[in-house]
């Protein structure tokens, strides 16, 4: 029987990764498939399991049948080297010793941003629903964090509204969102296979609500131009100066 998702290992040389997939397997609850030695994984993609996160080297990757997905911090890179103008850490104003509430990891760019702005000084807890991509990015930190003079980001899987629950108020600075858009553009075969993997749970009225009560400063959320998202949160969206296909609202403390 096929399942959703296995973990298993690099072709070459499988063994030598066997006992790290296997233990990570047991920690994700999913199965591991032991890696014939140079055999195609292609072979075993919808046969075994849907999808694949594969170890090998230093990094693991998701493969399914349209591709290959892993965790690069290039995109945050280039975001770094702009902080200043970076519109995310504008919003938040963030700033050296704030914390973070970041609801929707993703591939972590938006954490990553937010983890180099507030320094060692500060916290980043960021929290995903998907296990392919918490895995990703959880297991990437932990091998190569990407920034030096950064936060440490705590990484958490779950549902945002679950562990912001469990947080008091004003116990953070910030919490940022930025679900799935209803109404996607155009993109890279990459980003196609991240929305594959990503929660496609749009942002809700009661999560919204614990936000604010957790918040001290600011709650941000990121949406697509054309959808219709903020209207239905009552969010209005913010007059930037540049025409984006992204737009951003804020709103303070409940």
């Amino acid at each position: 029987m096929t399942v959703p998702l296995a973990v298993t290992v690099t072709a070459k040389q499988p063994g030598r990764y066997n006992s790290t997939a296997k233990a990570k397997a047991e920690e994700w609850g999913v199965p591991f498939f032991p890696r014939p030695e140079k055999g195609p994984l292609s072979d075993f993609i919808g046969v075994v399991a849907e999808a694949f996160l594969v170890l090998g080297g230093e990094r693991w990757t998701l493969h399914d049948a349209k591709g290959e997905l892993y965790f690069s911090p290039g995109s945050a890179a280039l975001r770094v080297r702009r902080l200043f103008d970076d519109v995310l850490v504008r919003l938040c104003e963030l700033k050296a010793g704030d914390s973070v509430f970041d609801g929707t990891l993703g591939l972590g760019a938006d954490a990553l941003i937010c983890a180099r702005q507030v320094g060692p000084a500060g916290k980043v807890v960021a929290v995903e629903s998907s296990l392919p991509l918490y895995a990703l990015v959880s297991e990437g930190l932990r091998r190569a964090p990407p920034f030096p003079d950064s936060a440490i980001i705590d990484v958490r899987h779950g549902h945002s509204l679950a562990v912001l629950k469990t947080l008091e108020s004003r116990s953070v600075d910030c919490v940022v969102f930025d679900p799935m858009f209803d109404l996607p553009k155009s993109s890279s075969p990459s980003f196609d296979l991240l929305r594959t993997y990503a929660s496609h749970e749009p942002l809700d009225e009661a999560t919204l609500a614990e936000a604010r009560r957790v918040a001290k400063r600011w709650v941000v959320v990121k949406g697509g131009r054309y959808g219709r998202e903020f209207e239905r949160l009552g969010l209005t969206a913010l007059k930037l100066t540049r025409f984006k296909p992204l737009v951003w609202a804020r709103v303070g403390p409940s």
